[in-house]
């Protein structure tokens, strides 16, 4: 881990449960073994209850952090070099309690301080500084110990995001079939009826199917590279009902350059077309919208035609449904809706804006 990562990494581990679980553990096994032991007979210059706090929080926040200094992208260094890291980082960190000890507290009552007196100090250590340099060892195995317990959660953690990226891609790539379907069924009449034109559509879709499946394989892509794949699926769609499709786009400048997981829009437009549009002997407005509401990014498909079926879609819109599952760190609102003439698809998700 590299120093500039520090601080995103200390965030990180302050919310994890497993920590604040191991403080609040050895808090009070410090608690106890210190009231079973013998009473001292001198004043403590600060209460023992600080002392603790300070002791147990360097032990499991502290003493972890030598063992993820590794200079590169590694998540945890080696054997020798975490050794050689803890131990410094320890000595340093326990020097400094028993500095304030020594140097800036009061000192405790005279009676039965220890005799250990070193040239460089203006009195005796203090009885605590003994507990303290017990520590020392106890902080290298702890951190040690802790460190190899947050490896083993991160490697558990990217396991499962693995998962969920397969399973993601998965069913990006059951959109292929799906897609080409149901293009090839509406295409049927148009061969009959326009060869010509059916030609040209079928073109079109040569490059529609190209381009699913450059996409399909993508983790994220630019806005602009999906608002690509609908235009020509909407080419060949407006070659196949001419007059009856027309298409509105909201769509700004800045949207194009959102880095987004594919596919969010397109199964969106295409049940607008295959349930909406297509079906109704009028044909209607299919309106694609991208907007920001506060701190939600709002992707919008709204058409005109037959009414929102009572089923809530097809094999598309269950397919989005089954991908935003697994994209929870976007906090993905999924929401269809007949206002009046108009049916209404809007995904609503976190997103962090620039300031």
């Amino acid at each position: 881990m590299l120093l500039q990562e520090l601080p995103g990494f200390m965030a990180n581990r302050l919310r994890k449960p497993s920590l604040w679980t191991a403080t609040a553990l050895y808090f009070l096994a410090w608690d106890v073994l210190k009231r079973l032991m013998p009473r001292p007979h001198w004043r403590l210059a600060w209460p023992e209850e600080v002392f603790g706090v300070l002791l147990t929080a360097g032990l499991t926040v502290l003493t972890t952090l030598p063992w993820h200094w590794t200079g590169d992208a590694r998540r945890r260094a080696g054997v020798l070099r975490g050794v050689v890291q803890a131990l410094v980082w320890n000595a340093l960190w326990l020097g400094a309690m028993i500095a304030v000890e020594v140097l800036v507290l009061p000192a405790a009552q005279p009676g039965t301080l220890s005799k250990l007196k070193l040239p460089f100090m203006p009195r005796p250590l203090p009885p605590k500084a003994g507990m303290m340099i017990a520590n020392f060892p106890m902080a290298l195995v702890f951190g040690w110990f802790l460190s190899n317990q947050e490896g083993a959660e991160d490697e558990a953690k990217a396991s499962v995001a693995l998962a969920d990226q397969a399973r993601i891609q998965t069913l990006q790539a059951q959109l292929h079939p799906h897609t080409l379907f149901n293009v090839l069924s509406g295409l049927t009449e148009l061969v009959r009826e326009d060869a010509e034109t059916a030609e040209e559509a079928l073109v079109q879709l040569v490059d529609l199917y190209r381009m699913l499946m450059t996409q399909a394989t993508q983790i994220n892509l630019p806005l602009a590279r999906e608002r690509e794949l609908i235009t020509c699926f909407l080419g060949i769609m407006e070659l196949r009902l001419g007059a009856r499709l027309k298409v509105r786009w909201d769509w700004a400048p800045w949207a194009d350059v959102l880095e987004l997981p594919p596919f969010l829009l397109h199964p969106l437009v295409e049940n607008a077309i295959k349930h909406g549009i297509a079906p109704a002997r009028e044909g209607g407005i299919v309106r694609v919208a991208v907007t920001r509401e506060g701190d939600r990014l709002q992707l919008l498909v709204a058409n005109t035609g037959k009414p929102l079926r009572a089923d809530g879609g097809g094999v598309g819109l269950q397919n989005l449904r089954e991908r935003l599952k697994l994209l929870a760190r976007l906090k993905p609102d999924l929401e269809l809706r007949q206002e009046g003439e108009w049916v209404i698809a809007r995904l609503g998700l976190a997103w962090n804006w620039p300031s």
